[in-house]
């Protein structure tokens, strides 16, 4: 009778040991959501229902994947000492975090015409939707009707636009 006791007591004590470690880990991920949430601070979405989308998006753990993303060092060096991060992997993902919740946005609202995603300071996304247009091959003679595209332009704002040869 003692043996299923000490059992119990044993997958009790390891039970919370577990609930101790996944505190601990979600103290870990808050920490993490503040320090993005610091650093995109400046992310200004035009809030039409952009917003509603970004949290509709299941969260993703951000890791290096497969083909990750080519960052210029100086970038990264300057993110990890802005974000008190301790190791520049943790630098690239969060600039990957940023970006890939950047390209999820834009590809969420591709069908939309005249959506724009505006990064305060830095710039803005816009997405233009192109009509199908008839044209003339010029050998055979043959009308040929283009495909409908969608096309994302980048319009510069702030130091960028000023920096810009011409203005």
């Amino acid at each position: 009778m003692t043996a299923p006791i000490q059992s119990i007591e044993g997958a009790d004590k390891e039970l919370l040991e577990i609930e101790l470690e996944v505190l601990r880990l979600g103290q870990r991920v808050q920490s993490i959501r503040r320090t993005l949430r610091e650093a995109i601070g400046g992310l200004s979405i035009l809030e039409t229902h952009s917003s509603l989308v970004l949290r509709a998006t299941p969260t993703v753990r951000y890791q290096l994947r497969g083909h990750p993303l080519k960052t210029h060092p100086d970038l990264s060096a300057r993110v990890q000492q802005s974000l008190n991060l301790e190791t520049k992997k943790e630098a690239e993902i969060a600039v990957g975090a940023v970006v890939d919740a950047l390209e999820q946005t834009l590809l969420n609202n591709l069908g939309i015409d005249g959506f724009s995603l505006k990064l305060g300071g830095f710039g803005k996304f816009k997405v233009r939707h192109i009509k199908p247009i008839t044209r003339r091959v010029g050998f055979s003679g043959e009308t040929v009707i283009t495909k409908p595209k969608r096309k994302i332009r980048f319009v510069p704002l702030g130091m960028l636009r000023a920096s810009e040869p011409g203005e």
